[in-house]
């Protein structure tokens, strides 16, 4: 199902590519390091913890329709979160992950500075180090804000904030949470 998903969504994300004639520069992609932070409530027996010296990773790319407007697709860690028993036991590491599609509007202030925001929807897994892969996922909105630097016509600068909608399976109670995940981040993209 996902990958179905994924087809159609990079298929109508590169409509514009087999309309006629493109300007690849309008395409972009680019890598991003923070950190996530979601609140997830504890379990009888158990303490939930986010970890603050874990970051998050993620990838995005993008098309940009003009100056104002874009269609960006990323893939980036939400958050993590510990699971310990409060009488001794193992402790387990869950990581939320999230493929998002966003419009992003730009509005720029100078040649070379801008902030934007973005609005979409995004997918949300978890993974438990006890678990495995989960077959829980979160379908929701999700929206961020940030700025933009551009270095040169080609490399940019952007710091972020996103808020995704994730999920978990806490371990050994295997109940299924919803929670909001609040992503800091830094990044640098390449025009094409």
């Amino acid at each position: 199902m996902m990958k179905k998903i994924l087809a159609v969504v990079l298929l109508s994300a590169t409509a514009p590519a087999f309309a006629g004639s493109v300007d690849m520069s309008n395409f972009y992609a680019g890598v991003t390091l923070g950190a996530g932070n979601a609140s997830f409530t504890a379990p009888a027996g158990f303490v939930v913890e986010n970890p603050k010296n874990k970051p998050v990773y993620g990838v995005f790319g993008g098309y940009r329709y003009n100056k104002n407007l874009a269609v960006e697709l990323a893939y980036t860690g939400a958050s993590y979160i510990y699971t310990t028993p409060v009488v001794g036991g193992p402790r387990y590491l869950s990581k939320q992950m999230v493929f998002a599609i966003a419009a992003v509007g730009t509005m720029p202030v100078s040649d070379a500075f801008s902030v934007f925001g973005k609005l979409g929807v995004a997918s949300a897994s978890s993974e438990t180090n006890a678990l495995g892969e989960q077959n829980t996922r979160r379908f929701a909105p999700t929206f961020g804000a940030g700025v933009e630097y551009k270095f040169t016509p080609n490399v940019s600068g952007r710091l972020g904030v996103d808020v995704y909608g994730v999920t978990a399976t806490l371990p050994t109670t295997l109940v299924r949470q919803n929670s909001t995940a609040t992503v800091v981040n830094a990044g640098v993209s390449y025009s094409f």
